[in-house]
């Protein structure tokens, strides 16, 4: 079943060995391994969203759904299955993949913002044959950034223009959009608040309360407070406030607190075997929001030169 509506409406995702589902999903089983990596790269993008939203059905599924979608050129494979591995190759139940698809152009790769501060640049020099944990993603912004680069590389080899592109993502995308206006990441990528209904407990509430988790906000000059702190403890929208710049409203308001302030809030994790337990999360100042269209655009223009 695929959801219209919401935010997304294709979501692959590639199960490890060993693994069974119900009807409730659909499942491929490929004879290449390439083949598979390629095809949910191009599956991941907001392009095939965009073809599976217009056809107004409500389950993705059967040989109509498989041939819908025409994959990449081999010329645009090693760029879409490097961010597809390292994207999904998250744990050890995937390093059988990874060390069949992995290959040495992986570690030619490049971010289409090689000056950007909240991606590990020297990601992809790290990359090695056999797989480690450090060959995944693991910070929102830079898979945000790896999806967002997918998008740009599947609209590349299908043929469309930037435009059209930015088309679909205006028009097909509103929930999207709004999630974007009001996602906002620290100095290392991770999100520090989100108004996404899908990534509920990611980040600070909007406001603080009794029943908000413990915080401490420990500015550069070794300033401690604590209590039960929210993100508009942090930030400071426009229109709250009087004589806002060009650049406040740009960047959507203004920070509260200096950059260098470190937010330590410590919450109750049940995600692991063994039962609950108490993990701290760090944030750390700046704060900064995504363009999604000026990152298409950045993007488009890094990938039509070659990556260089």
């Amino acid at each position: 079943m695929v959801p219209p509506s919401g935010e997304r409406t294709l979501t692959p995702t590639i199960a490890p060995i060993g693994s069974a589902h119900i009807d409730g999903a659909f499942s491929i089983t490929f004879r290449s391994s390439w083949q598979l990596i390629a095809t949910v790269g191009s599956w991941a993008s907001s392009i095939a969203d965009f073809v599976t939203k217009s056809t107004g059905k409500s389950n993705f599924r059967g040989d109509s759904a498989v041939s819908m979608f025409v994959l990449p050129s081999d010329d645009t494979n090693a760029a879409i299955i490097s961010r597809t591995a390292i994207l999904n190759c998250l744990t050890s139940h995937y390093a059988p993949l990874w060390e069949e698809v992995y290959d040495l152009g992986f570690a030619d790769q490049e971010w289409s913002q090689p000056a950007n501060p909240r991606l590990p640049q020297d990601f992809w020099l790290n990359l090695t044959s056999t797989w480690t944990r450090d060959c995944a993603l693991r910070t929102d912004y830079a898979r945000r950034l790896a999806l967002v680069e997918l998008d740009v590389l599947v609209a590349q080899a299908l043929g469309l223009t930037l435009d059209e592109l930015l088309l679909i993502y205006r028009v097909q995308f509103p929930v999207m959009q709004q999630y974007e206006r009001d996602t906002w990441y620290d100095r290392q990528g991770r999100i520090v608040f989100t108004v996404s209904k899908g990534l509920v407990g990611v980040g600070l509430p909007r406001k603080g309360g009794r029943t908000t988790p413990r915080t401490r906000i420990r500015t550069p000059d070794g300033q401690t407070r604590e209590g039960n702190f929210g993100w508009e403890d942090l930030w400071t929208y426009p229109g709250t406030a009087t004589g806002d710049s060009e650049e406040t409203l740009k960047r959507g308001g203004s920070p509260k607190v200096p950059d260098g302030t470190v937010i330590s809030q410590w919450v109750t994790d049940d995600t692991l075997p063994g039962g609950p337990r108490t993990v701290e999360r760090r944030y750390i100042a700046p704060f900064a929001r995504a363009n999604r269209e000026e990152d298409y655009r950045i993007a488009w223009d890094f990938f039509r030169r070659g990556g260089e």
